[in-house]
């Protein structure tokens, strides 16, 4: 099987391998062929993503988070979604520019946008995460504390009332919308990294 070469910095399938430049952009080829099949996963991301897209791809989410909560709003408050879809909307929507943004300067070809995309995916899951991580050890200290309190108070009570049990229900209906949420994130985040990209293409 023949190795493909690419030019390194646009791409540029390199035919011929005593090329001194790209076909497609000028550059140097001499001794900067890349063997695209030899490289590991998280090579290939460090090489096709920019860290400063990704990160300046937050602010375009916050500043359409904004934009969305405002937009949505209206629909929640005549009643005609609920709180979860006015939640789910909202963050679809930022995601979804906050992609277009990333494919529009993050993607130089095609093969750039998977990288593009999975490195957008794992920062959006892994701030998710985090502030779940920083919420969670805060209401925990927090229970912690006032049950802490209130074992103090209760052992030395007397009178210990008796606290009714209640059979706890299960919402089916927002349990399927948290599960198609969470499968919305990853398509329209791919939709919007690839859309960016075609918009570069074509504008």
């Amino acid at each position: 099987m023949p190795i493909i070469k690419h030019c390194p910095n646009c791409g540029n399938v390199i035919s011929d391998g005593d090329i001194e430049f790209c076909t497609e952009c000028g550059y140097n080829l001499l001794g900067e062929f890349v063997n695209n099949d030899s490289k590991g996963f998280f090579d290939n991301l460090a090489e096709k993503t920019n860290i400063s897209v990704i990160v300046f791809s937050f602010v375009i989410f916050g500043v359409f988070l904004f934009a969305g909560s405002l937009l949505w709003s209206s629909f929640l408050s005549n009643g005609s979604i609920d709180l979860i879809t006015y939640l789910m909307l909202t963050i679809v929507f930022s995601v979804f520019f906050a992609g277009i943004f990333i494919g529009y300067f993050g993607c130089r070809d095609k093969s750039y946008v998977i990288p593009n995309f999975t490195m957008f995916l794992a920062s959006i899951f892994a701030v998710v995460l985090s502030g779940i991580g920083l919420i969670f050890t805060f209401l925990m200290g927090i229970i912690a504390t006032i049950s802490s309190a209130f074992s103090s108070l209760s052992s030395n009570s007397a009178y210990q009332p008796t606290v009714p049990s209640y059979a706890p229900s299960v919402d089916l209906k927002g349990v399927f919308e948290i599960v198609l949420f969470i499968l919305l994130i990853p398509v329209v985040a791919y939709f919007g990294v690839y859309l960016g990209y075609l918009l570069k293409q074509n504008i």
